[in-house]
């Protein structure tokens, strides 16, 4: 059979902005969204609730990151595959999500016992179902991203997400406590499956290889061991937090970490996605390679950055406003949380770089190192409280982000002075926003309420016209993501106001 087709257009760049348009879309829809589920959510439920969602997923959310063996992304990055090659990872995909579905079940009961909470056996059991569901539609996934349908994969990702949230409200405010937050997990993971058949032409056959998963074993056991340690790096905490402090000082934690991941994981994620399938197609050449990746990291960087800064200065007011008072204690453990956040956007894709260009085996390497120093950050830091946990965290975390950045940097033949150069008025307009804010968040005497909603215009302001005095080609570049009809007369203003 003729080797199957790998992009449905032969204009890269028009590929590529056209995902990120879709992608930034979705992404802001389901920000949005999440944010205000989570509002609604922090007040119809109690810390213990989020706290028991936090210590089943520690073992719930490892299975989505092996789900499928690293077969989805060597699917993508392969120069040529035939179809016989998909079938086979089609039920290799069925056979371990059905197995590991049944593994999570069985050792729910164990989990429990760890934690000396009962309660969590069942939250565990009900989420160990969703193995098989979204086993059931990672081979579409992986086929429509190596063909660059991103319209398609989040206009699915978007009806998901929202009729998954819209089925957890509705559980939350009829009383149905944690259930209400995995009622959410299900409805969002079987609606997705389906709608992954309905938008994907391809269908399996009844053929299976052991040799063609073999064939590509090799890129995948390094995509799925770096996958696999860095969800070990990211929820080790969850797990020792929950054992050793309970799951109220995790329901805490918990807020604070998905508040602190969220721009970045949004941001990042969005043009990790599409930059993924792009860069595989350029590996041959470093130059292209370096040039692609500067080009979308100051993207990632111009959003994130300010964002997190933003957290930092604001994050009492932000939690008493949006949460309650009853929220309160997050809000440190935030604002060190964060200072990490900003040290790992500076370097958001990299991971995304070493695994288009075929160094799976350093990603892998720095992962696992990252992931060591990890776990013996969150033992130093357990002793002293979870301010202790968030403190430990990210002062270890932060230097091993920056090795792996020299080392990347590296791999495409460049150094710290050029990747900091091509951020550098980012860098510039975030300062003046933060001496702008902070002053301002001094100075102020109203309610928390005003205050926030002041500082954000303020500080909106500040960045983005700073921004655009001293480097007009980045507003370009974010304004080329827009629709055209909306790019356009973004563009017209920009151009105004730059004169």
């Amino acid at each position: 059979m003729a080797n199957l087709e790998t992009s449905p257009s032969n204009n890269l760049r028009s590929c590529l902005f056209s995902g990120l348009r879709w992608k930034v879309g979705s992404q802001v829809m389901q920000q949005i969204l999440s944010l205000g589920s989570a509002v609604v959510m922090a007040r119809l439920l109690s810390p213990e609730d989020f706290g028991l969602l936090s210590m089943a997923s520690v073992f719930t959310g490892i299975v989505h990151v092996v789900l499928d063996l690293g077969l989805g992304a060597a699917l993508v990055q392969r120069a040529n595959i035939e179809s016989h090659h998909i079938s086979s990872v089609f039920w290799m995909n069925i056979g371990v999500g059905f197995g590991l579905s049944l593994v999570g079940i069985f050792l729910s009961w164990p989990i429990a016992i760890f934690y000396q909470t009962p309660a969590v056996q069942w939250v565990i059991s009900a989420l160990a179902c969703c193995f098989f569901i979204v086993a059931l539609g990672s081979t579409q996934e992986a086929l429509l991203t190596r063909k660059m349908r991103f319209r398609a994969l989040e206009l699915r990702r978007m009806l998901s997400h929202l009729v998954g949230i819209i089925g957890g409200l509705i559980m939350a405010y009829m009383g149905w406590g944690v259930w209400s937050l995995v009622g959410r997990i299900v409805i969002t993971s079987l609606l997705g499956t389906i709608l992954l058949w309905y938008v994907s032409n391809w269908r399996p056959t009844w053929k299976f290889r052991w040799a063609d998963i073999q064939q590509m074993s090799g890129f995948s056991n390094n995509v799925l061991g770096g996958n696999l340690l860095g969800y070990v790096g990211r929820n080790v905490d969850n797990l020792l937090i929950g054992r050793f402090l309970g799951a109220v000082e995790l329901g805490f934690y918990s807020m604070a970490y998905n508040l602190m991941t969220a721009p970045l994981d949004r941001i990042a994620q969005v043009l990790a996605g599409v930059l993924f399938p792009a860069l595989a197609r350029q590996q041959e050449d470093l130059t292209k390679v370096k040039q692609s990746w500067f080009r979308a990291n100051q993207l990632v960087v111009a959003v994130v950055i300010p964002l997190v800064v933003g957290l930092i200065l604001l994050a009492p007011e932000l939690i008493r406003v949006f949460y309650g008072e009853k929220w309160l204690p997050a809000a440190p453990i935030l604002q060190i949380l964060a200072v990490r956040a900003l040290v790992v956007g500076l370097k958001a894709l990299d991971g995304t770089v070493l695994i288009a260009i075929g160094q799976t085996q350093l990603r892998l390497n720095l992962i696992a190192t990252s992931v060591g120093v990890a776990v013996l950050s969150f033992l130093i830091g357990i002793p002293f409280g979870i301010r202790g946990v968030a403190l430990s965290f990210t002062s270890f975390t932060s230097l091993v982000s920056i090795i792996g950045l020299y080392l990347t940097l590296k791999c495409v033949n460049s150094n710290f002075i050029a990747y900091f150069s091509n951020l550098s008025e980012i860098l510039y307009a975030t300062a003046g926003m933060t001496v702008g804010v902070f002053a301002m968040k001094m100075l102020w005497l109203g309610s928390a309420s005003s205050l926030l909603v002041t500082a954000i215009l303020l500080g909106g302001i500040l960045y983005l016209g700073t921004l655009q005095l001293i480097a007009p080609n980045i507003i370009q570049e974010g304004i080329g993501i827009l629709p055209a009809r909306w790019a356009n007369k973004f563009s017209r203003f920009s151009v105004r106001s730059n004169t």
